[in-house]
């Protein structure tokens, strides 16, 4: 009887992933909304049936995604299969909401890394060269809106925009795992909503204030400055290594320092409009906060701030 459910249960989930993925191929103007809700119909699946039976429909779901929206569909059902797996598993596992955005995380990562690396060394599809040809078109895009409204940019300007846009090429490991941050989270986010509908759980993340990375993020961080003071020139691998450890730590770092600013904001019994304010003004400005909020993060981690304000109490 289980077994007969778990075919029943893998059939609906598998062919609602496959309307989903015709809708993310052949409907443009919902794709960029179809392509968020691929991974629930696993995510859902696997949260009940964990691991293995999940696998299973992955691997059944990627032969029919082939067979009727040929072998170009395959990247997208990877990816997004990937990661509603391990979210599913993960959830399936009794997980709490942070452990499993990090394994949804890790595993969108890595399925955009497999990718990457067979589109590249495989079919010989340069996106350092694509990454580059689009910062170019973009630029121009700029440069003529600038003229447009009077406010012409310089050619000092320009090659300074051009070189800190060019920087970008070299984090591409760090913008797959900020992406799998993002999916992960909404997905997640979207699955909870529907598996407490439907199997009245109460699955949620906790409140934002209770966010927390591990102490061990300051020394990859530390390790990320100290390489990059080594490796200056880009043409040497190290380079790329260094400039990821630097910025994909110190990212996680101001989102810890947001989180502090939501602790303390409540710990004060402030209003809740400040943390948001900050949230807003960062994403406006984000240089303008940025180096302040990591520093934030750092000193809450490094000095466990949030343990002593308590015990303060």
């Amino acid at each position: 009887m289980e077994d007969r459910n778990i075919v029943k249960q893998g059939a609906i989930a598998g062919a609602v992933f496959i309307l989903l993925m015709i809708a993310t191929f052949f409907v443009p103007i919902i794709s960029l909304v179809t392509v968020f809700l691929l991974p629930i119909p696993l995510i859902v699946f696997g949260s009940r049936f964990g691991l293995k039976p999940v696998a299973i429909l992955f691997l059944i779901i990627s032969l029919i995604s082939i067979l009727i929206l040929s072998i170009y569909s395959l990247p997208i059902v990877f990816v997004m299969g990937l990661g509603g797996l391990a979210i599913g598993a993960a959830i399936y596992s009794k997980k709490d909401a942070y452990e499993t955005w990090a394994q949804g995380t890790f595993s969108f990562a890595i399925g955009m890394a497999v990718v990457y690396a067979i589109t590249q060394f495989v079919f010989d599809v340069n996106w350092v060269h694509e990454l580059n040809t689009l910062i170019e078109e973009s630029l121009e895009s700029t440069v003529a809106f600038a003229e447009q409204v009077g406010t012409p940019i310089s050619q000092e300007e320009y090659e300074a925009l051009q070189q800190s846009l060019s920087e970008l090429t070299y984090l591409i490991p760090t913008g797959m795992v900020l992406i799998g941050l993002a999916l992960a989270f909404i997905s997640q986010w979207l699955s909870y909503k529907f598996i407490n509908r439907t199997d009245g759980e109460s699955l949620k993340f906790p409140p934002f204030k209770d966010f927390k990375l591990p102490t061990s993020i300051i020394w990859i961080f530390l390790l990320g400055i100290i390489l990059t003071w080594v490796y200056t020139d880009p043409a040497e691998t190290m380079y790329l290594a260094a400039a990821n450890l630097y910025a994909l730590p110190g990212l996680l770092l101001v989102i810890q320092g947001l989180s502090f600013v939501f602790f303390f904001t409540h710990y004060k019994s402030w209003s809740k409009a400040i943390p948001i304010f900050t949230v807003i003004l960062f994403v406006l400005f984000p240089f303008l906060l940025i180096y302040p909020l990591r520093i934030l993060g750092i000193i809450d981690l490094g000095f466990r701030l949030r343990e002593r304000l308590n015990g303060s109490k």
